[in-house]
């Protein structure tokens, strides 16, 4: 490996740490706020909000945050292209929320289950985030560009953190699916005018501009590709988008509005210990990729360190979330979201392999490879399609987590292939990165779920126990059995864990 790799690897992680520092503040918030949210919204006001953000991005079909993905992949010429991208990210934008405005009648009229004017409105108001999108793209870009990780982490950390608590408030307020909608959307704009200010303090872009040609033919020329790039990209995203969103509103339209609640609080929940450092990869890691060229030996082998990390703690973690989930809501949730808990252990389960979904689509855009990220994610969508009508007509929103839970966990090792096969890597090799974690982490999982049975008849005291004492005990064993399952992974695993808990005042030892 080059001298380079150790130096972009370090930026990586340092990127990761900032992301992920601001990322363990927000999931506390955000726990924090669903529980309050939980106690003051019903399972259908949940469903509702859920559909309506569901809808929001299902209308979104050309995403325009997916400029940005375009943008970075023609790093050396980034400033002859923004100007282009600006004008083609601000069009999309306002485009789709007049699409989604119109829409807005529409969509009450197929989901007549819900009240017709309150879906109606939550559509207009989330409609409005495209532009927000649009007006954030081109800065957010040149500050991944130019590595600025630090500054993306106050942005978003400092923005979410500012719709967390706005959420509780609204909800405090009796605002119901409002209180869910609203602050997301507000927050966009927040972050996109952040962005656009603070592009101006940092860094150049790191490569000399070229002259803009003053050729129409040339520049015609450069408008076209980077067009045809960003449909391309666009319509890849756009089905992932839809696949996350899918379950939702398939439930929506073949169960009850109680079950779409029940999905969408486990799903929302399941998500969050994952989203610690996986869901924040996509923006650290895409430009890493870029970053080391045409050397796509070099960026399969750092593609394949990064998601053997990053399964070295997620898998754990969300194993033991599956294997506590009932102490953890008979806890602290009501017993109105009971029947969210089965689902939530399966979601957990799913998320256990969906850890490197960010990585794998990082290394596809950064390598141009559009059309191979399309033609995976759009098989996986027309196959989810059916399983999951197929499940939530048969068993609700049980049926669809487990059908999720089934085909995401096939699916990821495929994509991986398709990221390593260019270099000669296996379905094995590809495989392999799932099941180390999941062998070493799996019958500790077990064993917690264990001792949970055996203390679950001491009512509060047992769920305390199980969730304060052998939860903790169990991470830190399956840790322990990662240093010698999976050394080489534990060691780059430790430095970073390092770097995140310096910035919350929390030193780490080495061993």
């Amino acid at each position: 490996m080059s001298a380079q790799a150790p130096g972009l690897a370090a930026t990586a992680a340092r990127g990761t740490s900032w992301t992920s520092g601001q990322a363990i503040v927000n999931k506390l918030a955000t726990v924090a706020a669903m529980w309050v949210v939980a106690l003051r919204l019903t399972p259908d006001e949940f469903g509702l909000a859920s559909l309506t953000l569901a809808v929001g991005m299902f209308l979104v079909i050309l995403p325009p945050m997916t400029v940005g993905d375009v943008l970075v992949t023609h790093r050396k010429r980034f400033e002859l292209i923004a100007p282009i991208a600006t004008r083609i990210a601000a069009l999309v934008g306002l485009a789709t929320t007049a699409l989604i405005a119109l829409a807005a009648p529409v969509i009450g009229v197929v989901f007549d289950q819900w009240p017709t004017g309150m879906l109606v409105g939550l559509v207009w108001v989330v409609s409005l985030r495209p532009i927000g999108d649009g007006i954030a793209t081109v800065a957010l870009s040149r500050l991944r560009i130019n590595f600025q990780y630090r500054s993306i982490a106050i942005i978003d950390g400092s923005t979410q953190l500012g719709a967390t608590l706005a959420t509780v408030v609204m909800a405090f307020m009796n605002c119901s699916a409002l209180s869910l909608v609203l602050p997301q959307v507000v927050a966009m704009f927040v972050k996109a005018f952040w962005y656009r200010s603070k592009q101006q303090d940092g860094a150049q872009t790191p490569t000399q501009p070229p002259a803009r040609s003053t050729n129409a033919w040339h520049h015609a020329r450069i408008q076209k590709r980077i067009i045809h790039e960003f449909l391309l990209a666009a319509s890849a995203q756009y089905v992932h988008n839809i696949l996350v969103l899918l379950p939702a509103l398939v439930l929506s339209y073949f169960a009850s509005e109680e079950q779409t609640g029940l999905y969408a609080f486990a799903f929302m929940l399941s998500a969050q210990a994952n989203g610690l450092v996986a869901a924040q990869l996509g923006t650290v890691l895409q430009p890493i990729f870029v970053h080391l060229g045409q050397s796509v030996t070099r960026q399969a082998d750092g593609f394949l360190r990064v998601v053997r990390v990053i399964g070295a703690i997620a898998v754990p973690v969300c194993l033991l979330q599956a294997a506590l989930a009932e102490p953890l809501f008979r806890l602290f949730f009501p017993a109105k979201w009971d029947g969210a808990i089965l689902i939530f252990s399966v979601l957990s389960m799913m998320e256990a392999a969906y850890f490197a979904t960010a990585p794998t689509m990082a290394l596809l855009r950064a390598q141009g490879r559009f059309g191979t990220y399309f033609v995976w994610q759009a098989s996986q969508f027309s196959l989810s399609l059916i399983a999951y009508s197929i499940a939530a007509t048969q068993h609700g929103a049980i049926g669809v987590a487990i059908a999720a839970a089934v085909i995401w966990g096939a699916s990821l090792p495929v994509a991986m292939w398709l990221c390593v096969r260019p270099v000669g890597g296996t379905a094995w090799s590809a495989l392999k990165v799932f099941i180390a974690p999941w062998t070493t982490a799996a019958p500790i999982a077990v064993a917690a779920w264990c001792a949970w049975s055996l203390l679950s008849p001491y009512d509060t005291s047992g769920k305390l126990i199980s969730l304060f004492v052998i939860g903790p005990i169990a991470l830190g064993c399956a840790l322990w059995l990662t240093s010698i399952s999976q050394p080489a992974a534990y060691a780059e695993l430790l430095p970073m864990t390092q770097r995140v808990f310096a910035r919350l005042g929390i030193k780490v030892r080495q061993r």
